[in-house]
């Protein structure tokens, strides 16, 4: 079993924030399109919808409240990953000045 790390010999979160921020591209794509479309008229990947001449409120919400949630995680996963690199190289150099 194989893991990626970075210098500092942690496993690497990038992976995890890519999928993230994948997941939360969609996710308010997904609220785009329910926005744009009458629930009527989406396609039949969306699920079985009953013909209505408004949209999916709901649906629509929760797709853009993911999407949100998913980029924010991405951000604090990779927000998290730099400043732990930033702070573990700057100690050794700390040390040698001493």
């Amino acid at each position: 079993m194989s893991s990626v790390s970075n210098a500092g010999g942690q496993p690497s979160k990038r992976p995890i924030a890519l999928v993230l921020a994948i997941i939360g591209v969609l996710g308010i794509i997904l609220g785009i399109v329910y926005l744009a479309v009458p629930a009527g008229n989406l396609p039949s990947i969306f699920g079985h919808t009953t013909p209505a001449n408004g949209h999916h409120v709901v649906r629509m919400s929760v797709s853009f409240v993911i999407g949100v949630a998913c980029l924010v995680g991405a951000w604090f996963v990779n927000k998290g990953g730099k400043a732990g690199a930033g702070a573990g190289a700057s100690s050794p150099a700390a040390s040698t000045h001493e």
